[in-house]
């Protein structure tokens, strides 16, 4: 998995990943790491979705989730981004976020890129 942090470096930080592994042992870490990846797409929709409705809670919801999940998967890029998601919204509501949706979207492209090229 570290082949791919070093492309990358600021998208998936390879010494949480090796944690993790550590952790988990190389299968589980590669079916978290699957699972986070393959449920990015409806985080993203859900938190669209809770943007577009002007929903606080849902949206509040969705990027608790995208900010832990990334964590634990080392994407510190995406967390980021779900971290000040975070703090917008506590300041102007779901509706604050519509600005962030294009840059949490491109950066999540990335990243699932990024941690599906590590899974090879």
């Amino acid at each position: 998995m570290m082949a791919t942090a070093e492309h990358a470096p600021d998208l998936v930080a390879a010494d949480q990943l090796l944690d993790l592994t550590d952790q988990l042992g190389m299968a589980s870490c590669r079916e978290f790491v699957g699972n986070y990846v393959s449920l990015w797409q409806d985080r993203f929709d859900r938190l669209r979705l809770a943007v577009m409705n002007d929903d606080d809670d849902a949206a509040m919801d969705v990027v608790l989730s995208i900010k832990i999940a990334s964590e634990m998967a080392g994407a510190q890029r995406l967390a980021g981004l779900a971290y000040r998601a975070q703090q917008q919204l506590r300041l102007d509501g779901a509706a604050g976020l519509a600005s962030m949706l294009g840059s949490i979207a491109v950066c999540g492209r990335e990243t699932m890129a990024c941690l599906l090229a590590s899974l090879d």
